[in-house]
């Protein structure tokens, strides 16, 4: 390496060093056995966290991320702008290391609501002053927070100021057709073994496919479209909510040969309407086209690039700040 090789690189170090001053995140251990594997993919790791990243001055408010399916952590924060952006709204940021889960989240619920708890005392946050979000998996744990703090009312420490949600899969009755439409065209090795994982899960937890147990994933499914109030989402009629999604017609039929029936966006944006029908004036959904983009440059509308981290932030600001 040459020498104006090496000054680039140290004005480059000295730079980032300036940037990130005052907006280190702590590392907080909730627990050194992660006994309900939360947390995969995390080498021999057995520990489950949370990240925190605490603004300078008095938070007004707490934004929660969830990393999707299999993310770590450190992929996440890769990704998402919201961390700082939250830092200088004097709002604080929480990234819980729960990236996988049970499939009635009673877990989950249970570790979030220690750590807001101690966010709560530790910060004397107004407990009414959170919002939680994430994409795929991480923002199905955070809807289904929300409903089971609306239907089971006590049963969570607090009830959420808002929810924001990246592609979320939401009915699992449509998440069964799917599947079953993904392993007879078997275009996909990946979509095919995923699709197999799904379905013999829910035929062991619910018995069989939704024609045989309709009620069973109706009280499974964060939305049930065609049931009545949208099943659970009826939960979320008081709540803000905002979904964001990539309606990607040509990376669906050539990469995985699919169509809008198995758009993950088809039961979002009816979520959304059933849920404006109720009287939700914050309920809201942003589509996006071929706006996705994984970490590692491939194209895939199941990304967190989708989501306009400014608007996002702008929207939870607007929450914070509205005193009704």
């Amino acid at each position: 390496m040459n020498d104006m090789n090496k000054t680039f690189l140290i004005i480059i170090s000295i730079f980032s060093n300036i940037c990130c001053s005052g907006q280190e995140f702590e590392k907080v251990i909730i627990s050194e056995q992660d006994t309900s594997n939360l947390y995969v993919n995390d080498n021999d790791s057995t520990e489950l966290y949370y990240l925190k990243l605490v603004p300078k001055l008095k938070p007004i408010g707490v934004v929660m991320v969830l990393p999707s399916g299999g993310e770590t952590v450190q992929d996440l924060l890769k990704q998402i702008e919201i961390p700082h952006l939250a830092y200088d709204n004097n709002i604080l940021t929480i990234i819980p290391s729960i990236n996988w889960g049970t499939e009635t989240r009673e877990v989950e619920i249970e570790v979030l609501d220690k750590i807001i708890k101690e966010v709560v005392k530790a910060h004397n946050i107004p407990e009414e002053n959170f919002v939680l979000g994430g994409l795929s998996n991480g923002g199905m744990i955070s809807l289904t927070y929300a409903e089971i703090s609306k239907k089971e009312k006590g049963s969570t420490f607090m009830i959420p100021k808002g929810v924001f949600g990246l592609d979320i899969p939401l009915d699992k009755a449509h998440m069964y057709q799917y599947c079953i439409r993904e392993i007879n065209r078997n275009f996909s090795e990946v979509g095919v073994n995923e699709a197999r994982w799904i379905m013999n899960n829910y035929n062991q937890t619910y018995g069989g496919s939704p024609k045989e147990f309709p009620e069973r994933y109706i009280e499974a499914s964060i939305y049930s479209n065609g049931a009545e109030k949208g099943g659970n989402a009826q939960y979320l009629k008081d709540i803000p909510i905002r979904m964001y999604t990539d309606l990607d017609v040509e990376w669906l039929i050539n990469q995985r040969r699919r169509d809008l029936y198995d758009w993950n966006g088809t039961d979002i944006v009816a979520m959304i309407n059933d849920l404006k029908l109720m009287g939700n004036q914050d309920a809201n959904v942003i589509i996006t086209m071929g706006k996705g983009v994984r970490l590692d440059g491939r194209r895939h509308p199941h990304s967190w690039s989708i989501m306009d981290n400014q608007d996002c932030m702008n929207w939870i600001i607007n929450l914070f700040e509205n005193k009704k």
